[in-house]
């Protein structure tokens, strides 16, 4: 992994943020913290970081993704940037029972181009992700930065990078404290998929 930092693309080390403590309660896991285990998960990727330093780390504006971020900022010693647009996707931002709110997003991965109460699609939310994507790697051309975020969004974009379909399947596969790389040039390159490091 190392060899990437060699190319003159910026190169992003995507990484789900780590586990939480779920809240049972409600579907709106924005105020949901790092568990113990989320702790130890980015913790370790850190202690087998797969990559080069990175210069800069990007994070989301929600807690797990900004606890998950200043681990790595504190170990590495770089900025922490926070981007609303890579916040996770929801179907509805309300706090809803889990069950109401589970038929919504069964709904919109059934239909990408639909809007549910959230007023955000899935296809929406993919072009959404990209384009913020973009900018960052605009911005570190030759470098290799962190970016912290979450499951759907980053599901959508490394999948169009494969050329496949997203599935709810692959993003419920992706675990907590995995990291994808991906190179942007003139276009992207994914160079690895989502994987966990050697706890």
């Amino acid at each position: 992994m190392k060899a990437i930092a060699d190319a003159p693309d910026a190169n992003l080390v995507l990484i789900r943020h780590g586990a939480i403590v779920r809240p049972t309660d409600t579907s709106n896991f924005d105020r949901a913290p790092l568990s113990s285990e989320g702790w130890r998960q980015m913790n370790a990727l850190v202690a087998a970081w797969p990559a080069d330093k990175p210069s800069a780390v990007y994070c989301s504006d929600l807690l797990r993704s900004i606890q998950s971020a200043t681990i790595l900022q504190t170990a590495f010693h770089v900025p922490l940037i926070r981007r609303e647009c890579l916040r996770e996707w929801t179907a509805d931002r309300s706090d809803l029972p889990q069950n109401d709110y589970m038929a919504l997003e069964r709904r919109a991965w059934q239909d990408f181009h639909w809007i549910p109460p959230s007023g955000e699609s899935l296809a929406m939310a993919r072009e959404r992700i990209t384009r913020c994507l973009e900018g960052i790697a605009v911005a570190h051309h030759g470098e290799t930065v962190a970016v912290v975020g979450h499951g759907t969004v980053f599901s959508h974009f490394t999948t169009t990078l494969r050329g496949d379909v997203p599935t709810e399947r692959y993003k419920n596969s992706i675990p907590n404290a995995s990291y994808a790389v991906v190179a942007h040039g003139d276009s992207w390159r994914l160079i690895s998929d989502f994987a966990t490091v050697d706890h």
